[in-house]
């Protein structure tokens, strides 16, 4: 993937992370999202769906709206919510984290 299109999927990931009820634990792992989302092939596709259907509506500089993510909308919300309790950030809250840390 071309450094265009990796900017490309930071700039959408950011605007879908914003959708997110989890956003304020996300924004602070969002290069890490990426990167995963990137890796994921049903993730990275759905992302592809998305900024070919923004490039046909000529949307690529505008705000990304909700009601973009179509059907995708669920998919994205899921690897969010998975991502947010994956976290560090969250494990932290239910003492798991960090994983050399003593338990019990």
């Amino acid at each position: 993937m071309g450094e265009h299109e990796t900017e490309q999927t930071a700039q959408l990931m950011a605007a879908i992370i914003a959708f997110s009820p989890y956003r304020k634990t996300l924004v602070q792992i969002e290069p890490q999202i990426v990167r995963i989302a990137l890796e994921n092939r049903q993730i990275s596709e759905a992302l592809k769906r998305l900024a070919t259907a923004r490039e046909q509506r000529d949307a690529r500089t505008s705000p990304l709206k909700r009601a973009e993510l179509g059907s995708d909308m669920r998919l994205f919300l899921e690897f969010l919510e998975y991502i947010h309790f994956a976290s560090p950030a969250f494990l932290a809250t239910v003492g798991e984290w960090p994983m050399e840390g003593k338990r019990g």
